[in-house]
């Protein structure tokens, strides 16, 4: 007879691995890459050495003469706190009960339920992947602002992330935030995907931008990091880097530009020449950026007849090969953005990998206080960290629809 502590058993011994490998090897290639250098964490904080500039411990001398000073080079120390992720996998008594005299049903009940956290878990994980630590509510094409009813259009998706009362604020793909003074949401309609807010957003910054990105204001950084983190200008996971330039990550951004233009063949290879002159080399074995970009490099491709080879990245993600480096384009990366990133210098630092939340009993499965429901908890404790971030690189700030509007005559 099927139990609960049958499901238990199930969802310890059967279907973990199964959750472990799905989100950690099919939720994005460069996630994949990066699982080869876990990193064990046995304290509630992160710490890492970041090495940069040459120690000096090579070079050429005379055959009397003194050998090089052999040293260390320099060191910059950084301290981050575990990041806390959470997933919930629900079941009601009554499904077990109706599937207690069947093995088939019961294993078909498992595994729908399961199917659907893994899908969360994964969707969640991946839109972290390009984080900086804020909690990410939503995109919203600058069009779709309204300054003067005080709405924003967003995609349906989203919707449910707004709830009235949430601060938050918008920021550009360059994480340069637009909002000086928090906004609030003071109403959401769902048969429309808008929302309407209290405070003010910067006119001259819509006429400037093509799209906002909308990250939550309570609970700020309890997201984990992503690449995104190593792109913050002057601060590295929270440090002031300012007087140190040479751990900076390159980034490439088309602030200074009074129309936007499109990330096409010819600005993405003016990036990497710059790209390789500042890191001295190409360091990077892949390419991530949004579809429309790569809807925009297969056009000039195609144009010049260029032969378009294909790739197939980690995980079993398919892309192609652009200049010697394969390309993976994900709608989850912010528009008009690109990232050259080598995956040998970032790193999964964690406690434990994915794993059940247990009582003292040993038992994962919790009756939920006047439901007649279970609920186990999945929880991992860790955070996505650089520690080369002088060997990545990043484009952006350029048009996110990949639509530049014909000039004004």
């Amino acid at each position: 007879m099927i139990t609960i502590q049958s499901a238990e058993s199930a969802l310890k011994n059967v279907y973990l691995d199964t959750v472990i490998n799905d989100i950690n090897t099919k939720t994005n290639p460069f996630l994949t890459m990066v699982q080869k250098n876990k990193r064990q964490v046995n304290d509630k904080d992160i710490k890492v050495g970041i090495r940069y500039g040459d120690s000096g411990s090579v070079g050429a001398g005379s055959e009397t003469g003194d050998l090089p000073n052999g040293g260390t080079g320099t060191r910059l120390d950084i301290n981050v706190p575990l990041k806390n992720l959470y997933g919930t996998f629900q079941i009601t008594d009554k499904a077990v009960k109706a599937a207690q005299t069947s093995a088939g049903a019961f294993s078909s009940l498992l595994s729908s339920e399961m199917s659907n956290l893994i899908a969360s878990a994964q969707n969640n994980v991946a839109q972290m992947i390009y984080g900086n630590g804020l909690k990410f509510l939503s995109y919203v094409d600058t069009a779709n602002i309204d300054t003067s009813s005080k709405t924003m259009v967003v995609p349906a998706r989203f919707l449910q992330n707004f709830v009235v009362g949430v601060k938050f604020a918008a920021y550009t793909a360059n994480n340069e935030r637009k909002t000086a003074a928090d906004l609030t949401i003071s109403a959401v309609n769902a048969s429309t995907n808008t929302i309407t807010y209290t405070g003010t957003v910067s006119s001259t910054a819509l006429n400037k931008y093509d799209r906002f990105y909308l990250c939550a204001l309570i609970d700020t950084e309890i997201s984990m990091n992503g690449v995104d983190s190593v792109f913050m200008g002057n601060k590295l996971y929270g440090q002031d880097v300012s007087s140190v330039p040479a751990v900076k990550a390159f980034l490439k951004s088309d602030v200074a530009e009074d129309a936007l233009k499109i990330l096409n063949e010819d600005e993405i290879m003016a990036f990497f020449d710059e790209y390789e002159e500042r890191v001295g080399g190409n360091p990077a074995d892949i390419i991530l950026t949004h579809p429309t970009v790569r809807k925009a490099l297969f056009e000039n491709l195609r144009g010049t007849r260029t032969n378009i080879e294909g790739a197939e990245l980690a995980g079993g993600f398919k892309g192609f090969s652009f200049n010697g480096v394969p390309l993976y384009a994900d709608v989850k990366c912010k528009g008009g953005t690109l990232y050259a990133l080598d995956s040998d210098s970032f790193a999964m630092h964690e406690l434990t990998d994915w794993t059940w939340l247990e009582g003292d009993d040993g038992s994962i499965l919790k009756q939920m206080s006047g439901k007649p429901t279970y609920q186990a908890t999945l929880v991992k404790y860790a955070d996505f960290i650089c520690d080369k971030p002088f060997l990545q690189g990043k484009a952006t700030n350029y048009s996110a629809t990949q639509y530049v509007p014909a000039p004004a005559v």
